[in-house]
């Protein structure tokens, strides 16, 4: 009995140890590296673990509210549609399986998300729609990647969450480049009275902040919370679309 809690206690504390030394690696990495490369590797250490939590858990609530969401509003197979930060596929599965062959383009920063992301279509017997899956080798939102391209739709989901101003104003300066004038851009963001780090990689805005944004590069917003109240930790989504 003895030996047994004994081995019980070694496992725990084995456990605690790996944990303190993988929070400690993480913070390192914030603290040494660019912030988009810090949280490309963060995510590519998370996905190694669990490809489903990696990009917020909730795999298969959040992949059908996204579904649901765009697909109310308005989201037809024949639409051609960007999944900016498209993880490991929570949604971006269903929109493939939904959209006409060819119509589905996902990045993401993290090449591991984007590695199991393949292998999920695959394993989901999607390789007939021709997702295109990328990884943004540069980690930034200028959307070189696309050149030329036009989308009909465009969706950001808990990807704002996780950037800071900077990299929010360079999304809004060079993504009506994708954009026609009857193309919908849907982002996520967390609300606070003013912009606030919450976390290594957690942050909040004034809705004031996108509306200067979108001022200064063409745009007009509309808050479409209402139509997101189940998302699980209270995100709000605006729809932008061009002037």
């Amino acid at each position: 009995m003895r030996k047994t809690i004994l081995s019980l206690f070694k496992r725990i504390f084995k456990r605690l140890r790996s944990t303190s030394k993988y929070k400690e690696h993480i913070k390192k990495l914030y603290e040494e590296k660019d912030y988009l490369e810090a949280y490309s590797e963060h995510t590519n250490l998370r996905v190694e673990r669990s490809p489903h939590k990696a990009i917020g858990g909730r795999w298969e609530m959040m992949g059908n509210l996204q579904f649901d969401f765009l697909v109310k509003n308005g989201l037809k197979p024949q639409h051609i549609m960007l999944d900016i930060g498209c993880g490991t596929l929570r949604g971006g599965r269903h929109f493939i399986r939904y959209l006409n062959t060819g119509n589905y383009s996902g990045i993401d920063i993290s090449h591991k998300a984007i590695e199991y992301g393949k292998q999920l279509v695959q394993e989901e017997s999607l390789l007939d729609k021709h997702p295109r899956l990328l990884v943004s080798k540069n980690k930034d939102l200028n959307f070189a990647e696309f050149d030329g391209e036009i989308f009909d739709y465009l969706l950001a989901q808990s990807v704002f969450t996780h950037l800071k101003p900077e990299h929010i104003e360079e999304c809004f300066q060079h993504i009506g480049h994708i954009m026609k004038l009857d193309s919908v851009f849907f982002f996520t963001f967390n609300k606070a009275f003013k912009f606030k780090q919450t976390s290594l990689k957690g942050f909040r805005y004034p809705f004031s902040f996108f509306e200067s944004l979108a001022d200064r590069y063409g745009f007009r917003l509309e808050d479409y919370s209402n139509e997101y109240k189940h998302h699980p930790t209270g995100q709000h989504v605006v729809k932008m679309i061009k002037k």
